[in-house]
């Protein structure tokens, strides 16, 4: 019969094992305490006053992302410590810039000044903006919040989602959604099956449900994010944008026309005064205004037009190229302006008209430009878009075209409505100064208050 095998235990273990065998040991055992609480207190920044804090990132122009800046003086309000970063182009509004805890820390616009292929600067960029980006992270760890306005989305949303799960577990991340992304992207390409658009779509849908909380800017966006992102409907709330207090009625409406160059060669007892600000990108077709302004050019017994276009974009000189060609007569002046943060609001409150070119590549935003519109007190005329109702109410506060027709009659057609029936513009100028009465910081408190106010 063979020999019984005997248990012999662990001993013979131990007589090859050395140092390194008790400090693996150590090691392995002591990985919860490193992950959980030596590495937090390491990487964390320490707060001693305990005061709130929230790190606001925009990959755009700070001077130019007003619902951006609103959030932060917002919070401001509530006593939080603000980081606001973003792209430093033009210089944001004096309340930002005077507030004591705004902090605005720059990010670097990264331009394609060597003209290389659109795949390769992309890749490049995203490349700078990642070490940008998690540098600002590492020097502002420890905040109760992160915020990031999307679009874009790339390369922050992974980013601030890889920093925050390693090194920063206790802050919770807010995405403000203007737009969808992948909708955007698809401007370029026209075509939503390419393998771009889908990944980038893929990409918000998956990353975006890292989020504590999701604020939307329409009812519609919060309906697809839940139907077609499946993100969850408790953590999603929808924020209107609505203008901030620098856009007012203007009293003295005719001594500022008579002192602003703008409208030093124009005589503003006779022309109607239209407005529109853009980004001159490709969601903005100008040349359905301006093919409608010839319309009107010849159209008899309507009052002669200042077109005024603020803002600046890729889509500016071909734009201002168009106008030459078109060779409007005296009875159309069209003039482009780049305007400071104080005289834009002064300058929209001089419109007898606004109007919106804004079609929307998701068809569930909305214009900001409107909500500066309602809140100097002027009446609009918009493309029809599926979310735009949410906004501007027919005949009440402006006028939306039929999206049935012809886009460039029906624009032409209701300017010529309104500049032409002192009664329609009296009235929906009624509605829009109605309108101007509901304020940003009015709604952002009665929805955010109980939210952020108590955090401790």
């Amino acid at each position: 019969m063979g020999e019984i095998i005997k248990y012999k235990g662990f001993d013979h273990v131990w007589q090859y094992s050395g140092p390194w065998l008790y400090c693996l040991i150590g090691i392995y055992i002591s990985l919860p305490v490193l992950a959980y609480h030596i590495l937090p207190w390491i990487f964390h920044k320490n707060k001693s006053n305990k005061r709130k804090t929230i790190s606001i990132f925009v990959l755009g122009d700070l001077g130019h992302s007003p619902r951006m800046c609103y959030h932060a003086l917002s919070f401001s309000k509530l006593d939080y410590y603000v980081n606001l970063c973003g792209y430093v182009e033009t210089e944001p509004s004096h309340q930002i810039v005077d507030d004591v805890n705004i902090d605005i820390i720059p990010i670097e616009a990264i331009k394609n000044t060597s003209n290389l292929p659109f795949i390769m600067f992309a890749i490049l960029k995203v490349v700078r903006q990642c070490r940008k980006i998690w540098s600002i992270l590492w020097d502002t760890r420890g905040s109760d919040y992160i915020m990031i306005q999307n679009p874009p989305s790339i390369p922050i949303l992974l980013i601030v989602i890889l920093f925050k799960t390693v090194f920063s577990r206790e802050t919770k991340l807010i995405i403000d959604w203007h737009n969808l992304n992948y909708t955007i992207l698809n401007l370029r390409y026209n075509n939503l099956n390419h393998p771009f658009v889908k990944l980038v779509k893929l990409y918000e849908k998956f990353l975006g449900q890292f989020a504590n909380l999701n604020i939307t800017v329409t009812k519609s966006m919060k309906k697809y994010l839940v139907k077609e992102f499946g993100f969850q409907k408790s953590k999603i709330v929808t924020l209107y944008d609505r203008p901030g207090v620098q856009f007012q009625p203007l009293s003295n409406k005719r001594e500022f026309m008579s002192e602003h160059k703008l409208f030093e060669d124009i005589d503003i007892e006779k022309y109607k005064v239209l407005i529109s600000s853009t980004s001159f990108t490709p969601d903005e077709d100008f040349n359905i205004l301006l093919d409608a302004l010839k319309n009107y050019e010849n159209t008899p017994n309507t009052p002669p037009i200042l077109l005024i276009v603020t803002g600046k974009g890729p889509l500016k000189g071909k734009f201002l190229e168009t106008v030459d060609k078109l060779e409007f007569t005296n009875k159309v002046c069209v003039k482009s302006a780049w305007l400071s943060s104080e005289d834009y609001p002064k300058v929209l409150a001089c419109a007898d008209l606004g109007i919106s070119l804004h079609t929307s590549s998701s068809g569930i935003d909305l214009p900001m430009k409107i909500v500066d519109f309602f809140g100097c007190g002027v009446p609009v005329v918009s493309l029809d878009f599926p979310a735009i109702d949410e906004l501007v109410k027919n005949k009440v506060n402006g006028l939306i075209t039929n999206s049935k027709s012809d886009q460039t009659k029906e624009v032409a057609r209701l300017v010529t409505e309104v500049f032409t029936d002192d009664a329609l513009l009296r009235s929906i100028k009624e509605g829009a100064l109605e309108e101007s009465n509901s304020r940003w910081d009015e709604n952002w408190m009665q929805t955010f208050s109980s939210i952020f106010e108590n955090k401790s």
